[in-house]
């Protein structure tokens, strides 16, 4: 836009806008929505009574609790719009730690689709590239109680890091018609649009649905540590870690701690807030870091340097954890003092300080000649 000054000038406006959640009808719930289950409750209960498809997203925090929930679209009997954009949307204006996606079926039927797989796996793609990740994918039955997950079936995977798709994959800026076909769709054998290229993995899952089989699913291993042992820090490009320290299981070894780095998402608060804990795969490894002593400079000062092993997670959930294998043989080789003995060598110290400190009475020889 333009306007004319006094001088008769043209001068260009260019307006700021802002962007801001505005609240809808909220739902409630007899019990706490403390946990991504008791929003999947509620939001089920939801979902069931629509007589179309509806597509939803629920957003947590960093302590996997909900902030809130946003009908990203609804659609008609067996489709609806998904658009990754507006997916997100409300998690980035809420500032969640990650999502949980939502849908119905109005039939009733739950077994998910060829665009439920597809759509899954792009909203995982995209949760990674915004660093709000996607923590699994519900489909709810319409009138019923049954639902169908994602990640529970292990249908697809929501562990791996790495980005495997393209912008224009994920966006699907390459196809005409971006409508989400959900439900009871019925896919033509050679695919929705002959000319739709259809990925290996929903092939695979597709095959593993007709023979009523599950995926294996990746086992996780959770590691427990206290906070004084984590520290964030940022990376050049800005991505913020934490480096976990672990202590050397002998007590008196007294060289420099291991330690490891995990994304700082990846570490959460125990529910009493005192300590940590971070889900890494069971059948994968870490680089861990142990500073080595390489020898002496010239005045004597010790050279350390930075020896990395790649260890596997479930050797590393052991080392981190030792101090539960250690405490009990500590106390074991050095009995803790009862209340009782405590209170006897106090007694027995201030009785010798006091024999100490008594004037002690003169004998005759010291109180001088009698008068």
């Amino acid at each position: 836009m333009s306007e004319m000054t006094e001088n008769g000038t043209k001068r260009y406006k260019l307006k700021e806008v802002c962007i801001r959640l505005a609240e809808g009808h909220p739902l409630y719930s007899d019990v706490p929505l403390s946990s991504p289950t008791a929003a999947l409750d509620v939001m089920r209960k939801e979902l069931s009574q629509y007589d179309r498809e509806v597509l939803c997203v629920v957003n947590l925090n960093n302590k996997l609790k909900p902030i809130n929930f946003n009908i990203v679209s609804m659609g008609s009997i067996n489709g609806s719009i998904a658009s990754i954009p507006n997916i997100l949307k409300s998690g980035i204006l809420s500032n969640a730690y990650g999502f949980l996606l939502l849908h119905n079926h109005p039939s009733g039927d739950v077994t998910p689709s060829r665009e439920d797989i597809q759509t899954t796996r792009r909203c995982i793609e995209a949760g990674k590239i915004m660093d709000i990740p996607c923590l699994d994918h519900v489909i709810v039955g319409g009138g019923n109680s049954d639902y169908y997950s994602f990640r529970e079936s292990g249908m697809v995977d929501f562990t791996n890091e790495k980005i495997s798709m393209t912008a224009e994959q994920i966006l699907r800026v390459n196809e005409s018609n971006s409508t989400y076909k959900g439900g009871t769709e019925t896919m033509p054998e050679n695919g929705r649009k002959d000319d739709l290229f259809v990925p290996d993995f929903v092939k695979e899952a597709e095959e593993q649905i007709a023979k009523g089989l599950k995926l294996p699913a990746q086992e996780e291993v959770t590691i427990k540590f206290g906070k004084g042992l984590a520290e964030p820090f940022q990376s050049k490009d800005g991505r913020e870690f934490m480096r976990i320290t672990i202590p050397n299981q002998d007590p008196a070894d007294k060289t420099p701690w291991a330690s490891f780095v995990l994304p700082a998402k990846a570490v959460h608060e125990n529910q009493y807030g005192k300590g940590l804990w971070a889900k890494i795969p069971a059948d994968g490894t870490t680089v861990v870091t142990k500073p080595m002593l390489q020898g002496q400079d010239d005045r004597g000062k010790n050279i350390w340097q930075d020896v990395k092993t790649q260890v596997p997670n479930t050797e590393l959930k052991a080392m981190v954890e030792s101090y539960k294998t250690r405490a009990p043989q500590e106390k074991a080789a050095q009995p803790k003092e009862s209340a009782r003995e405590k209170l006897d060598a106090l007694v027995k110290d201030t009785a010798s300080k006091v024999a100490v400190d008594k004037p002690k009475a003169k004998t005759k020889s010291e109180k001088g000649p009698e008068l």
